[in-house]
């Protein structure tokens, strides 16, 4: 009879034990993808460069299995960093600017397939946690400060703060104006320095940044080496090579000049399994384009129209604008050439490494190198 018994409550044990929440406060940031992730959940994995260019991410959207010392973060997107060797460069992920392949993971062999392509390792190094709302930055942050004190100012935002906890091997950063808590296990990292879209640059002490960059870099095409460079003219409604922006077909952008080096990409929405995006990648020259999906039939060329381009690297392309820009002026010189009000988020300027211009119902997205020289750009 007591065996019978055991047998019964059994089932019940484990059932419990399956819905305890995994506390991202407590990882070591160095655990197996398995073993903080669940195929039962959205696994979503690959490229997101505005959320952070230099590694592989692990998306979790809307999962219940996770909590912060005791907060509880069941809607909040949980984004788990994993080092890829082949992302130290700066063919797509170098400067930003929106570039995303993401794929699904339903399964191990999933899984396992981008971790190859990446050469990534089957482990995280870093979490980044949405913080959507204003209740949930103040509770988390009250977490932070009972545990490390009070944070640094983060002197590149209006409200973030860091911890550097060397006991732990970790960053932490509080990034508010972004709804990010960031936390890294910086083992293999930099002691000195650290840089992403959210939090800008923050020097620890001693940093060279140039060489902090290059280490990001280390896998790169050095641009001096690249050939064949294509010719490209962006005239002043930010049209390419007479390719329009919301107007011309996949079919016409085939059979263009444009159309070489390309390779075809599609991206599939993880719920549905319908093709969401089509973009043509140029890696060799850091060049893109990107394509809205037809409803009816994304195989359609001839439903297919441009909506975005992006050169992340200038100096693997010859390239020539109507508007007075150039490869290399300064920021400050670049922000002199628009309207204040085409601008987007003017008074954010001494904030941020890009400049973003209204072109309805696009926007184009201009960017800068560490030493703030305009280096790449982004329409969509």
């Amino acid at each position: 009879m007591k065996n019978l018994l055991l047998l019964a409550i059994f089932p019940v044990v484990i059932s419990c034990k399956s819905q305890e929440k995994i506390d991202l406060a407590t990882l070591n940031l160095n655990e197996p993808i398995e073993k903080i992730s669940s195929f039962d959940d959205n696994l979503m994995i690959g490229i997101e460069t505005v959320e952070y260019p230099f590694s592989l991410l692990l998306e979790v959207e809307k999962s219940k299995k996770y909590s912060f010392d005791g907060i509880d973060l069941e809607g909040q997107r949980v984004i788990f960093q994993i080092d890829a060797e082949k992302l130290k460069t700066d063919s797509i992920t170098r400067f930003g600017g929106g570039h995303i392949d993401i794929k699904p993971a339903k399964n191990s062999n999933e899984l396992n397939e981008v971790l190859k392509s990446y050469g990534a390792q089957n482990k995280i190094y870093g979490v980044r946690i949405e913080l959507k709302t204003p209740e949930l930055q103040a509770n988390i942050l009250k977490k932070l400060e009972a545990k490390y004190g009070k944070g640094t100012k983060n002197p590149n935002t209006d409200n973030g703060l860091y911890w550097n906890v060397k006991a732990q091997n970790k960053f932490i950063f509080y990034a508010p104006d972004y709804r990010r808590l960031i936390i890294l296990n910086n083992t293999d990292l930099s002691k000195t320095c650290y840089w992403d879209i959210m939090n800008g640059s923050i020097d620890f002490g001693g940093c060279d940044n140039e060489k902090y960059m290059a280490s990001l870099m280390k896998n790169a095409t050095k641009p001096e080496d690249v050939k064949e460079k294509p010719a490209i003219k962006i005239d002043k409604d930010w049209n390419i090579n007479g390719l329009i922006v919301g107007k011309t077909t996949e079919e016409e952008f085939t059979k263009s000049a444009t159309n070489k080096r390309f390779e075809r990409m599609t991206e599939f929405d993880g719920a549905t399994g319908k093709t969401s995006e089509i973009f043509y990648q140029n890696n060799y020259h850091d060049f893109y384009f990107y394509f809205s999906a037809s409803k009816n039939n994304p195989d359609n060329l001839k439903e297919n129209l441009i909506n975005g381009y992006a050169i992340n690297d200038f100096r693997k392309v010859d390239i020539s604008f109507e508007n007075g820009l150039k490869p290399g002026l300064k920021f400050e010189d670049v922000v002199k050439l628009f309207d204040k009000a085409s601008i987007i988020d003017y008074d954010q300027l001494k904030f941020a490494n890009y400049i973003e211009i209204k072109k309805p119902p696009y926007k184009v997205t201009l960017n800068f190198n560490d030493k703030m020289l305009f280096s790449g750009m982004f329409v969509k």
